[in-house]
């Protein structure tokens, strides 16, 4: 079977940062990735229907499949199987090799197929989306603790970020551990954890209170030192975060050990990017909610493909997004801007953007090498919010 050069292409690419996979893994991987960017779409049937001009279908799906088989299941039974885990450093590692920053954040979340498995993802988060880089999967309906599996997740890819750069970790008040929030700070990165509105804090000189009595109403806002929780067991000393924005029906209330000074509070509004991720993975891309593959460990190698052409139709469309801002053809474009440029309303998402121009290059017969990421910066207060930082006496 012969490829098309844009696969061969990808292949060097996928080689250079994957080299622990073999290169028939890498073949497969490669025609995977442009398959699913030719087909708008992740499912089997649909990239078989893409590459079909290549080879006859039987021949095209088992191709495919093999790549997602445990070594025992593959039509040659072996001991060669893509260990996804060991994927994650070297994933992450490709994205901090376009990153143009010195700040990441990252988001962990769960998401469902249905009621057949649920993914635990931690996801880069950028310009309104969010890149997956550590995912475990685990059957769904079923009980079972999240949090070591998180855990784990943020072990395996701490060694592919430098100690230069600050790190926040965001999770939505549903993950919120003790174990967890300690992990996070052994890691040297921050935690920016949503816990449940009826928290207390004590904040330091004043007496324990319930959290959300710290404003008055929407459109203000509080940030100060103390320590959450009422049970000794749980107690936990940081800065609380309190921001209940006009419109919104009840305040935000975040745990972070951040100084009040140093940190954002609206810096936690960058977690709702990884449910636009989610989108992308699903409807807006990938279309994974349609997959029938649904054995924790396939789907498991399937995500690999998800996340290799996440991240780079999410650096194609950060290409052509940088140079509209600058008013010139995006194949004129070869380095990042400097100083970058930034589009605050956009009409269309990187990811659409960049799938539009990956479509067209492989039509064209040829892949820009030469891409970036260059993350907005993280949110500033919101103009209307009336702000008190908390100064023991």
């Amino acid at each position: 079977m012969r490829f098309p050069m844009e696969s061969y292409q990808l292949q060097e690419v996928i080689g250079e940062h994957f080299p622990q996979l073999r290169p028939a893994q890498q073949r497969a991987l490669a025609l995977w990735v442009y398959g699913t960017i030719l087909a708008k779409s992740a499912c089997q049937n649909a990239v078989i229907v893409a590459l079909s001009a290549l080879a006859g279908w039987d021949t095209l799906r088992q191709y495919l499949r093999e790549l997602f088989y445990d070594g025992s299941d593959k039509a040659a039974p072996c001991r060669t199987e893509i260990d996804v885990g060991l994927c994650f450093a070297p994933l992450l590692r490709w994205l901090l090799s376009w990153w143009q920053s010195q700040e990441l954040a990252l988001a962990i979340d769960a998401t469902a197929h249905g009621d057949q498995v649920v993914a635990l993802v931690v996801s880069v988060l950028y310009r309104g989306s969010a890149i997956p880089v550590a995912w475990h999967v685990l059957p769904a309906n079923k009980k079972g603790a999240w949090v070591p599996k998180i855990i784990g997740l943020l072990e395996s890819l701490h060694p592919a970020v430098g100690s230069k750069k600050q790190v926040l970790v965001l999770a939505d008040r549903g993950l919120w551990s003790p174990r967890l929030w300690a992990k996070i700070r052994d890691l040297g990165w921050h935690p920016m954890i949503r816990v449940q509105l009826d928290v207390t804090f004590a904040p330091a000189g004043q007496q324990r209170q319930a959290a959300r009595q710290l404003v008055p109403g929407p459109g203000h806002g509080w940030v100060g030192r103390g320590v959450a929780f009422k049970d000794r067991k749980v107690r936990r000393a940081g800065t609380l975060i309190v921001v209940w924005a006009q419109g919104q029906q009840e305040p935000w209330v975040v745990l972070t050990d951040l100084p009040p000074k140093r940190v954002g509070v609206c810096w936690y509004g960058l977690r709702i990017w990884i449910e636009l991720g989610f989108r992308a993975l699903k409807g807006v891309g990938w279309q994974w909610q349609r997959t029938r593959r649904t054995e924790p460990s396939r789907v498991s190698r399937y995500w690999l493909v998800l996340a290799v052409a996440t991240l780079w139709v999410m650096a194609t469309g950060t290409r052509v997004e940088d140079a509209r801002e600058l008013g010139i053809e995006p194949s004129r474009l070869r380095t990042p801007p400097s100083p970058p440029t930034y589009q605050r309303q956009r009409q269309v998402s990187v990811f659409c953007l960049g799938l539009s121009y990956c479509l067209w290059q492989f039509m064209r017969g040829w892949i820009w090498r030469r891409l970036w990421l260059a993350p907005e910066p993280w949110p500033r207060p919101l103009a209307d919010l009336q702000l008190v930082y908390h100064v023991p006496t």
